[in-house]
């Protein structure tokens, strides 16, 4: 059984998201100090396999120049990891790579299952551009896919179309995830669903809700994880942690074993 969570750690800039929390503009450059390594404690005591990271600093000055995807992939004893900053380097969001802060805001997927294969999508629109796609063995190869969408609808309506294509290319079983921020509603990812493989499992978890954010009285869901039809998902969660204005989720999923067929 492969334990999988994703996780937007806004920077582990430490906000619930409560209006006045946003007051506190220090925290975007001076966030706590032990805050990384109390979601470290965290982490630890669900026992992740995957853990995928939207909003992750890889050592700006606010990060004191440490890369919080080595922090974590050491500390949780993981062995491969991937990371990209979120923004493209062709077009005028080039300027985000050299301007302070703004050059390590990434994504990242950490693992403790071998990596054989990293690529990376770009939008055509948006601000936040990057999709990461890895090939993961569990020890089946399985493709995950960790995206950040858009703010605006039109924008974010227009990247869900790109990743209708993306999933449909991939000939592994396919896990999506991240941020969708998804402010209209769950139906913002209909198409998604109709025009892929990929099935929404939430409804498994019968103990919490389903909502996502803001984390300290969720009100929205905003973070999805889709799996397509050969991922056998046996638990999905969402978690109580308050690091971040989002929730985390969690599965468990094991991989469907392929049927063979005998010459009679």
């Amino acid at each position: 059984m492969v334990r999988l969570i994703c996780y937007n750690i806004e920077y582990c800039e430490g906000i619930e998201g409560i209006w006045y929390q946003y007051l506190e503009f220090w925290k975007i450059f001076f966030p706590p100090k032990k805050l990384d390594q109390q979601l470290v404690e965290a982490l630890k005591r669900m026992k992740p396999d995957i853990l995928a990271l939207c909003e992750v600093d890889v050592g700006s000055f606010r990060a004191r120049g440490k890369d919080e995807v080595r922090f974590l992939e050491q500390k949780l004893n993981f062995h491969n990891f991937v990371e990209k900053i979120k923004y493209p380097v062709q077009g005028w969001l080039k300027l985000f790579h050299h301007l302070p802060i703004l050059d390590k805001q990434a994504n990242a997927i950490i693992s403790k299952y071998k990596i054989s294969k990293v690529k990376y999508h770009v939008f055509h629109e948006g601000t936040k551009r990057m999709i990461i796609e890895t090939t993961m063995h569990v020890p089946q190869k399985v493709t995950l896919l960790l995206a950040h969408l858009a703010l605006g609808t039109r924008t974010r309506a227009r990247q869900i179309q790109e990743l209708i294509g993306i999933v449909n290319s991939i000939k592994n079983p396919v896990i999506l995830m991240g941020d969708f921020n998804t402010f209209n509603g769950e139906g913002e990812i209909t198409q998604l669903l109709q025009k892929t493989h990929l099935k929404d499992k939430i409804g498994m978890d019968k103990q919490s809700l389903s909502l996502t954010e803001p984390a300290w009285h969720p009100s929205r869901r905003l973070d999805y994880i889709l799996t397509s039809r050969k991922i056998k998902v046996k638990k999905y969660s969402v978690l109580n942690f308050h690091f971040s204005d989002h929730l985390p989720l969690m599965v468990e999923f094991e991989v469907k074993k392929s049927r063979g067929y005998r010459r009679v």
